[in-house]
């Protein structure tokens, strides 16, 4: 639902930003606070993390049923369909601090580290799981992109490591060679991926 009645005084003055995934809202105020309202299950109802909502959220990024909020003290705090990334209780010790950017797709998160370390969560196919890739995503990432259900997250190096459904990029062993180093930026569509090289040509790998 789209009701924001509940909220509306909240909503009168102050809001920088609206946020959305399939079913409910989220508005950033300028004074760090959050506002939520829509489909209680899936985002709308934020009373569970209502005092850590309350200031200090920087940023925030949503799967198609849950959202995650990034805090000025580099904590990440989520809430919404558990199995979308709404539950991040696996990994809370992780993203309790030094997290720097969060990303999503539609089934789960990805969060960037300072020390350039990668965290998963949500949807395990979708890339929540990144524990076969773990080694990889210790240190050194730079960025992340995503694509429907897999992420690709370029180095410092000028590598490139893919997770999630194989079929959507989450598989780039077919050109591992040529994203073994080089690489300056990524491009995700729902399906796939293309790396830009440095000498200028493009690698693409998904569907």
């Amino acid at each position: 639902g789209g009701d924001s009645s509940a909220v509306s005084s909240q909503l009168s003055s102050g809001v920088s930003q609206i946020f959305t995934n399939e079913r409910a809202f989220a508005a950033l105020k300028e004074d760090g606070s959050v506002v939520t309202w829509g489909h209680e299950d899936y985002g709308g109802n934020s009373s569970a993390v209502a005092s850590s909502l309350s200031s200090g959220v920087r940023e925030i990024s949503s799967t198609s049923l849950a959202f995650a909020a990034l805090k000025d003290d580099g904590s990440v705090i989520t809430w919404g369909g558990s199995f979308h990334g709404g539950n991040s209780s696996s990994v809370s010790s992780d993203i309790a601090s030094g997290v720097s950017e969060v990303l999503s797709n539609p089934g789960a998160f990805a969060a960037v580290k300072d020390d350039g370390s990668v965290v998963t969560w949500g949807g395990s196919s979708q890339g929540g799981d990144s524990s076969a890739v773990a080694s990889d995503l210790a240190s050194g990432v730079s960025k992340i992109f995503s694509s429907r259900s897999a992420f690709a997250a370029l180095k410092d190096d000028g590598s490139v490591v893919t997770w999630g459904v194989s079929v959507n990029g989450g598989d780039s062993s077919s050109v591992s060679s040529s994203l073994a180093s080089g690489v300056r930026h990524i491009v995700g569509n729902p399906h796939a991926f293309s790396a830009l090289k440095d000498d200028g040509s493009v690698i693409s790998w998904g569907i």
